[in-house]
């Protein structure tokens, strides 16, 4: 078995050399063939393509957090390629949400024996932007960007911008259109859930990567407030069952803010927007489990 492991070695700002050793140890020991391509950040969805095309690989992992995921998810689209996933990132969002092992070494293990393949929908916004996991406008988003100016890694880092992020981000008034019904909420936290779980663990809702539906969850004024007060982390802000009460499930939905909002996908801040197109992609990619 010819196996394409598509590895960010910064991922969760650990060192993963002894991993990634781990990891060629195991595919040897198997009798596999493997090909290991490192992630540096420049021109990588064109090198995989490449890699992809010559190696003709029959199981392609990746290995880090969600933005890995997605990258390795969005290059494999056009291909008919089964993916697995190796948790490297700070939360594992998408890993955790799925129920895939917390040790890459243990995952890995999963995805040589494993022969059942998951349907895994996607999420598209604007026509052009696609989301693995999980993407939101608000408090979170700015803590996304806070971070990232910040070049810190870890959860800690992240965790450090969340009081501030909160305290900055306005009361939105949002407009969500979907076919069925047009709702009107107001809120400091946005999120479009593809899964239901966030990487800290924290249920979200009730929604499958495999349903076709995602879910649009609202985070009211007064439920974060009672965060501020309780003087929550990144770690555990998230764990009033009622913060995520307010949920959407829908094929499609059309976002209108009275002003600009923070917005990011899957970990990556991408800017201010006031209007989003959302859309389900079902089925796009085959997941080993």
């Amino acid at each position: 078995m010819k196996i394409l492991f598509i590895i960010n070695p910064k991922a969760g700002g650990t060192n993963h050399d002894k991993t990634i050793q781990a990891l060629k140890g195991l595919v040897k020991s198997n009798r596999y063939d493997g090909k290991f391509y490192l992630t540096t950040g420049d021109r990588d969805e064109r090198n995989i393509v490449h890699q992809i095309e010559k190696f003709k690989p029959d199981r392609v992992v990746a290995a880090g957090g969600d933005g890995t995921i997605q990258l390795v998810a969005k290059v494999l689209l056009p291909f008919e390629q089964t993916m697995g996933i190796l948790p490297l990132g700070s939360a594992n969002g998408l890993a955790t949400a799925l129920g895939i092992p917390k040790d890459p070494i243990e995952a890995a293990e999963k995805i040589f024996r494993s022969t059942k393949v998951r349907p895994m929908d996607m999420l598209k916004f604007n026509d052009k932007h696609l989301c693995i996991h999980l993407s939101d406008i608000g408090a979170n988003a700015l803590i996304v960007k806070k971070y990232e100016e910040a070049g810190e890694r870890g959860l800690l880092g992240y965790a450090k911008h969340l009081l501030a992020a909160i305290q900055e981000t306005p009361l939105y008034h949002i407009t969500v259109r979907t076919p069925e019904k047009t709702f009107y909420k107001e809120g400091f936290l946005m999120a479009f859930a593809n899964a239901h779980k966030y990487g800290t663990g924290v249920q979200i809702s009730e929604g499958s990567v495999s349903d076709g539906m995602f879910e649009i969850c609202n985070v009211e004024k007064v439920t974060m407030d009672e965060a501020i007060k309780a003087g929550l982390t990144i770690l555990n802000v998230f764990v009033d069952k009622d913060m995520f009460s307010d949920v959407i499930s829908c094929r499609e939905a059309e976002i209108v803010v009275d002003q600009k909002a923070h917005f990011q996908i899957d970990g990556e801040y991408m800017g201010m927007t006031d209007h989003l197109k959302i859309e389900i992609v079902p089925g796009a990619l085959k997941l080993l489990m």
